[in-house]
């Protein structure tokens, strides 16, 4: 392949779709129409003589060699963006706010790292976290907010999106629950269903992915908490028959208070979880640096 031939603009394309799933979505973010950027892949697919995208349920899915693409690709446009911007981020001797929108998941899961590392590397800076709600996104096109985190599927254009990582469901009980106690056979989705839940609600009004499998297969859980915290819910069912289902990334603060886990008798997809800003700071040299600290490897451990 010769390397001084390849258009660097193929790459934002590849990351446009990478991202989106979708060329129809890609096209308005990058400003060119669909046919555009159909052939500015079909020349990527040339040149890297693999198909990248095929097509799953009316998404593009990336192959195995595209998801090796993705990290990479990233990192070298965000090194252009950050060369040809105007100014530079200095982390050390930044003063910077950064303004971020918060579930109750990422205060627990991704906030103290977030606060541990920026204490590293940029000792200077001030974190403002906002609950999201219904003016997240808004506050993004505001500028009031620089990003927030997103779960299942991200918002499409005019925000833009990095997937950080992937988790999976896990459920949880009181150790004195029936289900728990030593000698009970495997859990069977009957027995799941036998017991009340509590569940968490936030701002996406659609069925959490565990309620779709149920209902797919003509089952609906019993509620009896709802809540807008997992980690309400976490301490509201101890010693109580009730049954909580949380992501596993969740799963030490849930020991630490004394509830048993079991895994899932059904199976269900494991869920995106996304950085999500907007386009008009996409060129901004602390919020290119904010993105890639967020994206590097530490997290996704």
């Amino acid at each position: 392949m010769n390397l001084t031939r390849i258009d660097l603009n193929l790459l934002v394309v590849f990351d446009a779709v990478a991202r989106t799933g979708s060329v129809k979505d890609a096209a308005p973010q990058l400003a060119l129409s669909q046919p555009a950027v159909s052939h500015a892949l079909n020349r990527l697919r040339e040149l890297m003589d693999d198909p990248l995208f095929v097509r799953s349920h009316n998404r593009l899915v990336p192959t195995e060699r595209a998801l090796a693409m993705v990290a990479p690709v990233t990192d070298i446009l965000d090194s252009v963006r950050a060369v040809m911007s105007a100014g530079q981020f200095d982390a050390i001797s930044s003063k910077r706010t950064f303004r971020i929108a918060i579930s109750d998941f990422t205060a627990l899961t991704i906030v103290p790292w977030l606060i541990r590392k920026l204490r590293q590397v940029a000792p200077a800076v001030t974190v403002d976290l906002i609950p999201v709600g219904e003016q997240t996104l808004s506050m993004l096109e505001s500028g009031e907010l620089d990003c927030t985190f997103w779960g299942l599927r991200p918002p499409s254009a005019p925000y833009l999106s990095q997937l950080l990582f992937r988790d999976s469901f896990v459920a949880f009980c009181c150790k004195q629950h029936p289900l728990v106690r030593p000698g009970h056979k495997p859990i069977t989705t009957e027995d799941y269903l036998a017991h009340p839940h509590a569940i968490a609600q936030f701002r996406d009004p659609n069925p959490s992915p565990v309620d779709v499998v149920l209902a797919d297969a003509g089952h609906a859980r019993t509620i009896a908490l709802r809540s807008p915290s997992f980690m309400s819910n976490i301490s509201a069912i101890a010693g109580t028959d009730l049954i909580t289902t949380l992501p596993s990334r969740l799963s030490p603060l849930a020991s630490a208070q004394g509830l048993r886990s079991f895994n899932l008798p059904f199976a269900v997809p494991d869920f995106p979880y996304s950085l999500v800003w907007h386009r008009r700071t996409e060129p901004d040299p602390a919020c290119i640096w904010f993105r890639h600290l967020m994206t590097g490897p530490a997290l996704l451990t």
